[in-house]
């Protein structure tokens, strides 16, 4: 029978399998590229139905082969399945094997007896692996697929026992499109222009082989048939086209929404007024920031975490969430150091989702009776605020992911990188602005004093002299005890006036190896006497290791010594009954030694003039508050960094940092300064 009538489809297929190695070109994906070969094999199937003559042969095997695989390859496109023991083969390959092994022994001629045997195993062989590919979960219903390969399969095998071999290859691919159209149905779930046509291609498609059983012969009703599918093809294959098209324009259209939203979101961080956290309205700046996150990001819960002076983490501000939902994660902040929240996550609970963002599972933190598991709030995603030299101030904890159906993407993320980037930033910043402005203050209050001290030091020298003179002129008379008084408050002002000089100018001290823990539990053994009478606890936690330091043994005893008693002064000794405490815990960083020494008092009047000389540190008490000055200088001398913090709910603690370095100012190596 002449077939030159499949010449316009098979050119009009030709240039849309140019269109179809274009777009794989464009994005090499598994489904794009098994189109390319489905429609390769299509075009090969017309190409030999043209210039084939006989209806046996290596030509018919070719066109009925290519057919057959076409028709596999657009099944598997829409099914991507493997076997469970080697997810690198999929079932398509596996189910495509025997049944193009079948097509060629029956497209060849009659087959003998060990031929017959031969196609009788493979129609087996493919029924099997279409059964296992129905029996796993995918886009259709598995009992219905389970049920139809079973059947088809019954039926292919009862057409082999049957020698009608012709029909199990038309029955195969029939069924492979008639499963291709449900499987597109199913897995855009769009009523497009390309679905329709693609889904009601791949039906028509499905219909020749009935056709068969009711036209047989040559004439007129089997020539309708024959350009009716090839219509039909060409028809699939520019849906399938739109389908591609449509999806492309899709994807566009969410760029543009998310690229719009990621715009919307950055220029509302931008109007956040960071400025506020170097001010008193620090804890507003802090909350204004969550809500906009809460209200812009992904995410509609915010939890702000910061790193105390303590080392733990403390709530700073929070969004979209109930009070016990923040009360547990402050509690399971204060129960959580920097250490254990670095081992914690290196660990199995933690997913690297992009860049420094991670997906925290935190029910291996709970305690029993947890307010988080009680709202079951087990995953967060957690980004942390980083300073410059890698250490981690706080974090960023969210939750409530809006719209949970779609995955979070790098644009949905960015913005709030950034924003914790530029949090870390300004806060880093507004500490350096900070220690620069208190060693300033501390300068222009040294400099005045010395030169109050030096004014002073030279009548005081003659007032000092006098009573001197006075007190042994008056040995034996009524005034002498005046005098002698005079004198003892004139050695006083001469001490205050020498600890001024001392604070405002670095003395050259030598420098040897300290051991700060070996010095705290020195003074601890002297000291723990009188915090006993004073009904305060002593706790010390010095860890093994810490390295010595470079500087000056007894100006680091007189100073930890003052910060010690500092603490000790903070409690009223007239309470009674009541146990207080102070705790000195050491640590040790990359380059320094870090002391804190807390206390559950009352907290510092002005955290900020601690140091001021001649500044009364505490609520309640009497004293010059020159005793945390000289601190500040010998700490100073030995190229260190002092403060001092209130914390909550109540209680002060100082931190002491003192490098290992040895280029400091005020030191001398071998009798020279450096």
């Amino acid at each position: 029978m002449n077939e030159f009538y499949r010449v316009p489809a098979l050119v009009l297929l030709g240039m849309l399998l140019v269109a179809f190695v274009l777009l794989y070109l464009q994005a090499r994906t598994i489904r794009r590229l098994l189109w390319l070969v489905g429609w390769s094999m299509v075009v090969v199937h017309l190409v030999t139905e043209v210039v084939r003559i006989h209806r046996v042969g290596v030509g018919f095997a070719i066109a009925n082969a290519s057919l057959v695989l076409g028709a596999l390859m657009f099944l598997g496109s829409m099914s991507p399945l493997g076997f469970k023991r080697w997810p690198k083969i999929l079932y398509v390959y596996a189910f495509s094997a025997p049944l193009l092994l079948f097509t060629i022994l029956a497209s060849l001629g009659s087959p003998s007896t060990p031929g017959r045997i031969v196609l009788g195993l493979c129609t087996l062989a493919a029924v099997y692996s279409a059964i296992l590919w129905s029996s796993r979960d995918h886009l259709l219903p598995k009992g219905f697929t389970l049920l139809f390969s079973i059947g088809v399969g019954v039926t292919c095998l009862w057409l082999t026992y049957q020698n009608e071999y012709l029909f199990v290859m038309y029955l195969a691919q029939s069924s492979s499109n008639f499963i291709t159209a449900l499987l597109f149905l199913a897995a855009y779930r769009r009523y497009s222009p390309g679905i329709i046509l693609t889904a009601a291609g791949f039906f028509l498609w499905s219909t020749p082989v009935f056709l068969d059983f009711l036209v047989t012969g040559p004439g007129l009703p089997m020539l309708l048939v024959g350009r009716g599918t090839n219509l039909i093809k060409v028809m699939t294959a520019f849906g399938m086209i739109l389908i591609v098209l449509e999806d492309e324009l899709a994807q566009n259209k969410v760029a543009k929404e998310r690229d719009h939203r990621a715009r919307v979101e950055m220029e509302s961080y931008s109007e956040i007024d960071l400025s506020l956290l170097s001010g008193i309205h620090m804890e507003a700046a802090y909350q204004r920031a969550s809500e906009v996150i809460a209200e812009v990001s992904r995410f509609s819960e915010v939890v702000l975490f910061l790193i105390n002076v303590e080392g733990y983490f403390g709530v700073a501000a929070h969004a979209g969430m109930n009070n016990q939902m923040v009360a547990g994660l402050e509690a399971l902040g204060k129960r959580m150091t920097i250490e254990q929240a670095k081992i914690f996550g290196r660990s199995e609970n933690t997913t690297v989702e992009m860049g420094d963002t991670v997906l925290l599972d935190l029910r291996p933190l709970f305690m029993p009776d947890d307010l988080l598991e009680n709202q079951q709030y087990y995953k967060a995603h957690a980004m942390p605020l980083v300073r410059r030299n890698g250490e981690i101030e706080g974090v960023i904890l969210l939750s409530g992911l809006k719209r949970p159906g779609k995955p979070l993407q790098a644009d949905d993320l960015l913005p709030l990188q950034l924003l914790a980037a530029r949090l870390a930033a300004i806060r880093e910043h507004d500490a350096l602005l900070q220690r620069v402005a208190r060693s300033e203050r501390l300068a222009g209050l040294g400099q005045l004093a010395a030169g109050v001290a030096h004014e002073l030091n030279n009548p005081l020298t003659v007032v000092l002299g006098y009573s001197q003179l006075m007190e042994e002129a008056l040995e034996g008379h009524g005034a002498h005890e005046m005098a002698t008084r005079l004198r003892g408050s004139a050695q006083r002002m001469h001490q205050v006036l020498e600890s001024t000089l001392r604070f405002w100018k670095a003395s050259p001290t030598a420098c040897e190896a300290v051991s700060i823990p070996e010095i705290l539990r020195d003074l601890s053994r002297l000291q723990r006497p009188e915090f006993t009478r004073r009904q305060v606890d002593l706790e010390l936690r010095l860890p093994d290791g810490i390295p010595p330091i470079e500087g000056n043994r007894s100006h680091l005893q007189q100073m930890f010594l003052h910060l010690l008693k500092n603490s000790l002064e903070a409690f009223d000794s007239s309470i009674q009954g009541r146990k207080h405490s102070v705790r000195v815990d050491v640590s040790q960083h990359a380059d320094s030694v870090k002391v804190l020494i807390s206390d559950d008092g009352p907290g510092f009047a002005n955290p900020e003039h601690a140091f001021d000389p001649f500044f009364a540190s505490k609520w309640k008490r009497d004293a010059t508050g020159a005793g945390l000055s000289l601190c500040y200088a010998i700490v100073r001398d030995h190229g260190g960094e002092i403060s001092a913090h209130n914390i909550e709910p109540h209680g002060s603690v100082l931190v002491v940092e003192l490098p290992f370095s040895q280029k400091r100012s005020g030191f001398v190596q071998n009798g020279w300064k450096q």
